[in-house]
């Protein structure tokens, strides 16, 4: 597989990121095919959701949008991480590492002290791979299908 570029989201890439979400939460069981497109107010307005100490990033094979992650300014030197896809057939390829890492060194620059995210309990996958990053299970959010990660910087 040639080299996949990580890339500051550009508007022109919208549409291909809203597929790209909704496509892997469905993968993933946590959406039914039937609640496509997904219409979540972070994924429309990008540009101004993440300014000033946020980031969005694509990762793209060519112009084929085929991972997201963004790191969104909660407050208190606390980062939130979002939106952390990787379609599936590059799954496994260390592009997830990549994106995370783009993430978490940006954190770091910014001056965050933490991070934290939210996960399904259905991404089973993500759990051992954010574990396996050194985040910390802190709990669970909301009706107990979500479950909270942080990880000092």
């Amino acid at each position: 597989m040639k080299e996949i570029k990580v890339a500051m989201y550009k508007a022109s890439y919208k549409d291909q990121v809203g597929r790209l979400v909704g496509e892997c939460l469905v993968d993933q069981e946590v959406i039914k095919e039937s609640d496509l497109p997904i219409d979540d107010d972070d994924l429309q307005k990008i540009p101004e959701v993440y300014t000033g100490n946020s980031r969005f990033w694509i990762a793209l094979d060519c112009d084929k949008v085929v991972g997201t992650v963004g790191i969104l300014d909660r407050g208190e030197n606390t980062a939130k991480l979002r939106r952390m896809f990787v379609q599936k057939e590059y799954r496994g390829t260390g592009l997830g590492q990549k994106l995370l890492d783009t993430a978490l060194c940006f954190a770091k620059e910014a001056g965050y002290i933490r991070v934290r995210l939210n996960t399904h309990t259905n991404m089973k996958r993500a759990h051992h791979f954010y574990e396996k990053n050194k985040f910390i299970l802190i709990g669970e959010k909301g009706s107990g299908c979500k479950i909270c990660y942080e990880r000092s910087l």
